[in-house]
């Protein structure tokens, strides 16, 4: 079984090495076989194309077309399959019944993005497609708000205002990158903040397929250990409003927790 990247957009995009193996192959399983056939026949490949979606992709109709000794792939609508697809289980069913799986890599929307984005590619986190619903969007956004590595995701043209709507109050007002229409046409990236970002989709209207690129938390972690030590020789110096300011402005922490612990602190002294 053949894992082939297919183009995300531009039909040139798409290797030596995978046009060959796609018309080796006795099957091709395709997410969307009208889709497919576009590029198959772009590229004049017969091979017949069967449908491996969510809904039958484990079916016996399915992987009871699996013969030993022959050459399958296995394609997504576009772009690296398994990669935010459900071709997955397919392959899961691949590796536990002993047949051979072969990655040929290729064209990937997320990894496009991120090396156009401008932002840091050592490391990030990708997220692939946030719920439908505000609350578990809300839910899925906190879960990766102290992060530090870039954080990538897929969004809809109905969602993308929303989204970034939701990003802003969670993570701050973060430095992102938002790609639009990858490799084809109309290809765009926006870059700057999520405010200057959101101002733009209110004034341009969403369309295409985007990937959102967004700066990772820089938020030093605080060491209160420190800060109570630098306030307690601070008490010694100082009155406790005083005190509490200086630490307040050097730290940017709670108002309200420094002041308490600084009467704690005040009364043991």
């Amino acid at each position: 079984m053949y894992l082939v990247a297919t183009p995300i957009g531009n039909l040139f995009d798409i290797s030596l090495r995978a046009l060959n193996i796609l018309k080796k192959s006795k099957i091709i399983f395709a997410e969307d076989t009208r889709n497919s056939r576009k590029l198959l026949n772009f590229y004049e490949i017969d091979t017949p194309l069967v449908a491996c979606h969510e809904y039958n992709e484990i079916m016996p109709a399915v992987v009871e077309k699996i013969e030993r000794g022959e050459i399958y792939s296995l394609i997504s609508d576009a772009g690296t399959p398994t990669i935010s697809d459900p071709g997955y289980r397919l392959v899961n069913w691949c590796v536990e019944n002993g047949v051979e799986v072969v990655p040929i890599p290729g064209a990937c929307a997320f990894i496009a993005g991120l090396c156009g984005s401008g932002l840091p590619t050592d490391r990030f986190t990708f997220c692939g497609f946030l719920p439908s619903k505000q609350h578990a969007r809300r839910e899925a956004l906190q879960e990766v708000k102290s992060k530090t590595e870039t954080l990538i995701f897929l969004e809809s043209p109905k969602r993308i205002s929303d989204s970034l709507k939701d990003m802003r109050e969670i993570f701050g007002d973060r430095h992102c990158c938002i790609c639009r229409e990858l490799t084809k046409l109309y290809e765009d990236f926006q870059r700057g903040s999520l405010s200057k970002i959101i101002e733009h989709f209110s004034e341009n209207e969403p369309t295409g397929e985007f990937v959102a690129i967004i700066s990772g938390n820089k938020e030093e972690k605080i060491d209160e250990t420190q800060i109570f030590s630098e306030l307690a020789e601070l008490l010694q110096k100082f009155r406790v409003k005083e005190a509490v300011e200086i630490i307040i402005e050097k730290y940017s922490v709670n108002k309200k927790a420094i002041y308490q612990k600084a009467l704690e602190i005040k009364e043991k002294l």
